[in-house]
């Protein structure tokens, strides 16, 4: 599961996609974006300007800019202002090999947790960063499994 850039808290979604053009997962530069989405880079980042009122980024370009950026950040950072979380499901693919790897990624993130878990207990006090890592490690442990079930329900009954 990707995580915020140096884990940037971000104070909009709008700040959140104008970081996303700046610094795409998928190597492209802000300018390139820009022009996938059939805007000149100037327009882009003036519609992703929260500051700016003249300008407005539509909803139905969001998709398609998770898409050319490789991120699922914006659907992650919704899915937490309404207090939940975004699973990405797999796509097909050969079962076994696919719930094989899946099942030791559910391992490791509960792995991952708990050892957050036990690094914050060593003082008997939880404190605000130590909840924010669990919380990660947790929400990604959740992802994992949710991503299992949701293969062997979609796959399991086919051959």
């Amino acid at each position: 599961m990707a995580t915020p850039r140096n884990q940037r808290m971000y104070d909009s979604l709008l700040d959140l996609l104008q970081d996303l053009v700046k610094h795409a997962p998928s190597g492209l530069t802000a300018e390139q974006v820009a022009e996938r989405l059939g805007k000149a880079y100037p327009t882009l980042m003036n519609e992703l300007n929260a500051a700016i009122d003249t300008h407005k980024f539509g909803l139905q370009q969001l998709i398609p800019l998770m898409d050319i950026v490789d991120s699922d950040q914006p659907a992650h950072y919704i899915a937490g202002a309404r207090h939940g979380v975004f699973v990405k499901l797999p796509k097909g693919g050969k079962l076994a090999e696919k719930t094989e790897r899946q099942a030791l990624a559910c391992v490791k993130e509960f792995g991952d947790l708990m050892g957050e878990i036990h690094d914050a207990l060593q003082n008997d006090f939880i404190d605000s960063k130590e909840q924010q890592r669990i919380a990660k490690e947790g929400y990604e442990a959740l992802q994992a499994i949710l991503t299992l079930l949701r293969l062997v329900d979609g796959e399991g009954g086919t051959q």
